[in-house]
Order: C-alpha cells, then sequence, then structure tokens
C-alpha cells in the first residue's frame, strides 16, 4: 500500500523533540519520525519469485521486539528460556557483536500464548540505548559495549502495570528526559533523565495498554498520547498533567495500536474488536485542549500493526484486509485481500507489506487503488515485528528468523554465514 502519486508533500509529520534523525537511522519504534515512513530512494520495482536479494540470514532468539540500525549497527531484544537479551548486530554481516543478559522470569498473571515477548522496540538517544522487556524491566546501556548505565524495574519501583501479554510499549525521547509508559495505580507515564534515570515528572494513574506512545504538537504544546485499555489520552511533556482524554473501548479492553497523527491536528485511533476507529480533532485555546469527535467507523480495524498516514488517507492493515480509510470522512476508499495483519512503510513511492504469515509485498497505493507489484513467501507465521528500512536495506524478523534484503540489489550476493 503505497502512493504511487506525489504524496510525500502531504505527509503528516509526528512532533517529536530530541537529537536530529538521519535519514540513513532507524533509531526508534516507527522509524526516523516514528510514523514508518522514510526518505529511502533508489528501490526496485519488483523481484523475481524468489524475492529480493538477500544478504543474510540468521537463527535468533525469540520475540517481537523491533530492529534498530544505526551507524552499520543492529539493536533489538530476544528471549532465552527465563532471559531476556539485548543484542547488537553488525548489519554486513548479522554477527554478533555484544550481548547484554539479565533474568525476567514472567509473572504468574502473565501469558506467553501469543508469545513470551520481548515485544517493545528500543530507543537510541545519542550513545545510549533504551530497553522496556515483557516484564518491564527498563535499561540505559551504552550502545557501543552494551555496558549498563542505569535500570529501573517499572513494576517493583513504580507498581506499574503487569500486563496480562508482556510490556509493549516503546519508550520515546523528549528533550533531555526518556518517557515510558507504567500504568498501575500510581502513574500512567513517568519521565526521565536520559543521562542517570532520576524521575523528572509523573503522571497521575493512569492504566496503560499495549500501543507505543506518541509525541504530538497541539497548537505548541507538546503532549505524550497514548491508548489505555478502554481510552486515549494525552498528557503535557512538561509536568506530566493530563490535558484531555477520549474514550475508546471495545469488548477485549485492549489498544494495540496507534495513534496516528497529522498537521492537520487530527488524530486517529483503530483497534480491534467491535469498536473499529475514530478521528479526532484536537484544539488548544487558552491552556485547554478540547477534542471533537470527527468521524467514525467500526468496520476499520487495525489491531497490533502499523499504518502510515498519507494526507487524508491511512494505509493499513484491517485483519485479512489491507485498507485506505479516509480519517477525515470516515470513510474506507477500499479493501484489498489477501494480507493479514499486516505491518506496511512507506519510501520512495512505495508501499513494503509484511504480513503476519511471513509474506512480503512491494505495492502502490493511492486513495483510488492498490497494485501489488512482487510478493514473495518469507517467513513463519507469526511475522509480527514490523519491518525496518534503511537505505535500500530491509531488515525482517519471523519467529525463529532475522534477515537482511537488498531491494536496490539487481544482482543477489551470496548470504554469509553470521
Amino acid at each position: 500500500m503505497v502512493a504511487s502519486i506525489g504524496l510525500l508533500a502531504c505527509v503528516c509529520s509526528v512532533g517529536v523533540s530530541g537529537p536530529p534523525q538521519s535519514a540513513a537511522s532507524w533509531t526508534q519504534w516507527g522509524g526516523p519520525d516514528r510514523n514508518f515512513i522514510v526518505a529511502s530512494h533508489g528501490l526496485i520495482s519488483g523481484w523475481s519469485e524468489d524475492g529480493p536479494a538477500r544478504l543474510w540470514s540468521r537463527a535468533f532468539g525469540a520475540g517481537y521486539a523491533a530492529v534498530l540500525y544505526e551507524d552499520g549497527r543492529l539493536y533489538t531484544m530476544f528471549r532465552e528460556s527465563e532471559d531476556e537479551v539485548v543484542v547488537a548486530l553488525d548489519a554486513d554481516s548479522g554477527k554478533t557483536l555484544w550481548e547484554y543478559r539479565y533474568p525476567a522470569p514472567h509473572y504468574e498473571s502473565q501469558t506467553a500464548q501469543f508469545g513470551g515477548g520481548p515485544n517493545a522496540a528500543p530507543l537510541i538517544v545519542g550513545d545510549l540505548l533504551y530497553t522496556v522487556g515483557f516484564t518491564s524491566k527498563l535499561h540505559c546501556l551504552n550502545k557501543q559495549d552494551g555496558r549498563p548505565v542505569w535500570s529501573h524495574d517499572l513494576v517493583t519501583e513504580f507498581g506499574g502495570a503487569r500486563l496480562q501479554f508482556g510490556y509493549a510499549s516503546s519508550p520515546v525521547a523528549y528533550e533531555s528526559m526518556v518517557v515510558v509508559l507504567v500504568g498501575g495505580e500510581k502513574h500512567g507515564a513517568i519521565g526521565l533523565d536520559q543521562a542517570d534515570g532520576a524521575l523528572r515528572w509523573r503522571a497521575e494513574a493512569v492504566d496503560i495498554s499495549y500501543a507505543s506512545p506518541l509525541i504530538i504538537e497541539v497548537d505548541g504544546q507538546y503532549q505524550l498520547v497514548f491508548m489505555t485499555p478502554t481510552e486515549v489520552v494525552g498528557i503535557d511533556l512538561e509536568h506530566g498533567r493530563i490535558q484531555w482524554r477520549h474514550a475508546h473501548e471495545n469488548q477485549y479492553k485492549n489498544n494495540c495500536a496507534g495513534p496516528w497523527w497529522g498537521d492537520d491536528n487530527l488524530l486517529f485511533v483503530s483497534s480491534q474488536g467491535d469498536v473499529g476507529s475514530r478521528t479526532l480533532k484536537l484544539t488548544r485555546h487558552e491552556g485547554r485542549t478540547t477534542v471533537e469527535e470527527i468521524a467514525r467507523d467500526r468496520k476499520m480495524k487495525v489491531f497490533h500493526n502499523s499504518g502510515v498516514r498519507l494526507g487524508d488517507y491511512l494505509y493499513a492493515g484491517s485483519h485479512e484486509f489491507v485498507a485506505a480509510h479516509n480519517v477525515r470522512t470516515g470513510v474506507t476508499a477500499w479493501k484489498e485481500r489477501g494480507f493479514s495483519e499486516a505491518n506496511v512503510l512507506f519510501a520512495d513511492g512505495k508501499m513494503i507489506l509484511l504480513d503476519e504469515n511471513g509474506q512480503l509485498a512491494l505495492a502502490t497505493v493511492s486513495p483510488k487503488g492498490f497494485t501489488v507489484h512482487a510478493r514473495v513467501q518469507l517467513l513463519e507465521k507469526p511475522a509480527w515485528t514490523a519491518p525496518t528500512l534503511v537505505g535500500t536495506r530491509l531488515f525482517v524478523r519471523g519467529k525463529k528468523t532475522l534477515m537482511a534484503l537488498d531491494l536496490g540489489a539487481t544482482t543477489p550476493p551470496s548470504p554469509p554465514s553470521p
């Protein structure tokens, strides 16, 4: 699902305050701007039935944590028995450069029915790497050698939520802070000093769900927006005070995707179950943020996968469909079968899709339709990790495999053995 027309000019941005991001990096959930849109160029327009050129492939541990990239290195996490492992890899070969391992047995209230984690994408800020595991253990490591700098246990230290399916929200940087969701009976989110982990502020108690938070700018104020099990909430990033909240509840009381923001002050939220999607108009005046629901569609349901907003349209997987949904009107322009719970990203006028069955595809999209140019069966089910694109290199993670592909190569190289 990609826009073949000049939609990059109206791609909606995400207001994130932090170090400048390189186009040739992927240092947080969703890429440089946390929206799964990257400035890559020179991507191929299709491939043979064997798929794109494979640079390397290696066996890898369990988990759904997304892969980060910076300066020739990959960073992610996996589980091995009752340990969680943070790892740095050489991006050219897949070879391990360092590992940091710590014990993380599951709580009795948690289930590994859909995987035992870790689930949350790490975060890179400068020389530091931040990770949060399945049981809410937060670590700050030196990204060069994996040496621990500081850590917190969000459950034992802050009374955080013991989420049934494991912690899954990626941390986000704001100025000199790292902001993480906590939940439980004491906090909604906390802002910590990036350098030493000291508490800068704590938001009032509100529960959390599985989606990662987003930083937006509402008429001059930066806010952290995140999903709870039953609503979407916005807090200010200076003090952690709740600015607004709006109901978004399904029968499962789980919100696992989004939200999506645009320069038009429209916030789109979606989830599985009976609630579907809604669009909220946020306006700030005289120190207050008001929320107006302008559109609703119970049939557009983004479960736990990524989506890309281009202009008025969100392109995303909705169960067994890929769909183009007009966030302003609440009308779905089209649905295309054949991609189950697809993660998507947008680059070079193309949409890259990886669905839960491990099917990789390259397509173009517009509000008028969807054209697949190439597809290949690549990974085992479930392939729930969102892919990472840096330049023309695509990094994909399956149930037991981590793989690097070249979407710009014309002649497949021989993959090295890590």
